[in-house]
């Protein structure tokens, strides 16, 4: 049996920041292009277009800083974010 590694102090403040900085850019997306695609479409839609879009984009970043999330580290941003729009589609639908 192997030894478990110990993650050192910088490892995971830098885990850490990556998570903070990735989740208030996520939720800045996702406010700013709902503003934006809610002039253009019904607010419905808008809000699920924002989230995918918001999620791809910050996916693509983090892949792109080699820092992916931790445990969708395969996972292509397209598809990560056209199952979060679509994720908030279905939850819109079922809680009216």
């Amino acid at each position: 049996m192997g030894r478990r590694k110990r993650l050192k102090l910088a490892v995971i403040a830098r885990r850490l920041f990556f998570f903070v900085a990735g989740s208030l850019l996520l939720g800045f997306l996702a406010v700013f292009l709902n503003a934006v695609l809610g002039i253009y479409m019904p607010r419905h839609f808008s809000i699920s277009l924002a989230v995918g879009i918001s999620v791809a984009i910050t996916f693509w970043l983090l892949r792109l800083l080699k820092h992916p999330p931790l445990f969708l580290r395969n996972v292509p941003p397209l598809a990560a974010g056209l199952c979060a729009g679509l994720g908030v589609h279905i939850a819109r639908l079922w809680i009216k």
